[in-house]
């Protein structure tokens, strides 16, 4: 098993590495997944997806790859509706299906993408996927997919939070709820901030849901767990040659005081130095524009020399990426990047 996830600001390419990766990963052997939290949507574009839902199967034939490649966007309704399933009763993942509170929940909650990609990742490798590439949101987004599930495992393990999960039905169901609701004071001060209905209706869900929201955060805690581990788990930061060294060091900042291992960053779409001269009769713009070429590419060349200078040592593999001929917007353009990774 082996999981590597893929960071960075948006416009580097990033994506585009993430899915040659993994499809250089299925040409070799074994079942592999590429999966973006992305909201942008690149991949879909990549690599000609149709299908709503959690992953589509990428026809490699023409390739002949020895392995299968796997795509998805992240879903959080499907993700979100399959734990109900796995982790809750037939029962109990009734109620929480039908419920208006997991409806809500589902639709308007922000963060939701960052905070379900730990359980997709715990239920790819439950699918028997063994190569398993992430490609995430751009720049700190990146960081809430791996900070905001370990902040909700710690919020479900308060004491407050499991005796209300645990008490709600029982309390509203005696009689103590009919002789005198503002005894309590936990749930009458909240009903006078938010409403009594809504705060029945959060709190009622949240009985149900109980079980389901501490096997997530027992889940989050495995993940996290493996995604710390060096000879499981690594990351590679993408960057572009003009913001190469700033990109590098506040990605390699977080991440090391988060104890996560970088161990490859990409200079993608540097312009290679070329020497053309424009042909007899040329008019003086095309010289103009080579002479530009020459500058912006010596440019980026100088710049890649300080970052590998730079960066060599603190991680274990710096590489330089050429910009391509053309978009990667297909299957045979994205082996061509394969190729040089």
């Amino acid at each position: 098993m082996k999981i590597r996830i893929f960071v960075g600001t948006g416009g580097v390419g990033k994506t585009s590495i993430a899915a040659a990766s993994a499809l250089r990963a299925a040409m070799s052997g074994g079942k592999c997944l590429v999966l973006t939290i992305d909201p942008a949507l690149r991949l879909r574009k990549t690599l000609g997806l149709t299908s709503q839902g959690l992953e589509q199967k990428v026809d490699t034939g023409s390739l002949s790859a020895r392995g299968e490649l796997w795509a998805g966007l992240m879903d959080v309704r499907s993700t979100l509706d399959r734990a109900v399933q796995l982790y809750g009763t037939p029962k109990q993942a009734e109620t929480v299906l039908g419920h208006p509170i997991y409806r809500m929940l589902v639709d308007s909650l922000a963060g939701m993408q960052e905070l379900l990609a730990i359980e997709r990742i715990d239920q790819a490798m439950a699918e028997g996927f063994e190569n398993i590439f992430i490609d995430t949101a751009p720049s700190r987004h990146a960081f809430e997919f791996l900070d905001k599930p370990e902040f909700f495992a710690q919020l479900v393990s308060l004491p407050l939070i499991q005796w209300v999960g645990k008490t709600y039905r029982w309390w509203e169901g005696s009689a103590l709820s009919r002789l005198g609701r503002k005894s309590v004071e936990l749930y009458s001060r909240v009903e006078e901030i938010l409403g009594a209905t809504l705060v029945r209706q959060v709190l009622d869900f949240y009985s149900v849901f109980r079980t389901i929201a501490e096997g997530y955060a027992d889940r989050a805690r495995r993940t996290s767990r493996l995604l710390h581990r060096q000879d499981t788990t690594g990351f590679t930061v993408v960057t572009s040659p003009y913001k190469a060294q700033r990109d590098g060091d506040y990605f390699l900042a977080e991440l090391k005081k988060r104890n996560y291992a970088v161990d490859c960053i990409v200079v993608n779409r540097v312009w290679p130095q070329l020497e053309p001269e424009p042909p007899t009769g040329a008019p003086g713009i095309a010289s103009d524009m080579l002479e530009w070429y020459r500058e912006v590419s010596g440019a980026h060349a100088r710049t890649c020399d300080d970052f590998v200078r730079h960066f060599s040592g603190k991680v274990a593999r710096v590489q330089v990426l050429h910009e391509l001929a053309r978009d990667v917007d297909g299957l045979v353009a994205l082996a061509s990047l394969a190729d040089v990774l």
